[in-house]
């Protein structure tokens, strides 16, 4: 009994128009089955990619912060 059966079953025992989108869905189904890993990798590396960004950025804010606050140190002295 192989996929072939399944198909043939599918497309006897249901009227054409039933059966087509059974094997659609079918279709589809299985395509998201198959790209499903791949999907979550992209999500986990492109969310390892936004959260370095956000690092970087938080990195750059804090810096910015202690070059403005040395700078208003230095001006009350002078």
């Amino acid at each position: 009994m192989g996929l072939e059966w399944y198909v043939d079953r599918i497309f006897k025992d249901f009227p054409a128009g039933v059966g087509i989108a059974v094997a659609v869905f079918l279709g589809i189904l299985l395509l998201t089955w198959l790209l499903l890993p791949l999907w979550v990798l992209f999500i986990q590396w492109n969310t390892g990619k936004i959260r370095d960004e956000l690092r970087n950025l938080v990195d750059l804010v804090e810096k910015r912060g202690w070059d403005d606050e040395k700078k208003i140190i230095r001006g009350s002295k002078d």
